[in-house]
């Protein structure tokens, strides 16, 4: 059975971004601004809770069609986020 793949996001710490896991951006960098590692667009980060384990999610905070990690809505065509943090 193959490991599940972990998700990052990109949390800015100081004035740079830096690489993290869901789990880290959610407990550890709870008030941090954080993007996509993408289209660095807004995300936010969600949890499922399933007694004994929280199962995390990314959530663009603006839909965009040209984002690659958002397979509902990508168009196939990669582009920065329109409101794309920088």
């Amino acid at each position: 059975m193959t490991k599940p793949k972990v998700q990052i996001c990109e949390v800015k710490l100081g004035s740079e971004w830096r690489s993290v896991s869901l789990t880290e951006a959610a407990t550890e960098h709870v008030m941090a601004v954080k993007r996509c590692p993408a289209c660095h667009g807004r995300v936010m980060i969600l949890g499922a809770y399933n007694w004994p384990s929280v199962r995390r999610t990314m959530s663009h905070r603006k839909s965009h069609s040209g984002c690659p990690l958002k397979p509902d809505t990508y168009t196939g065509t990669p582009s920065l986020h329109p409101q794309a943090l920088t």
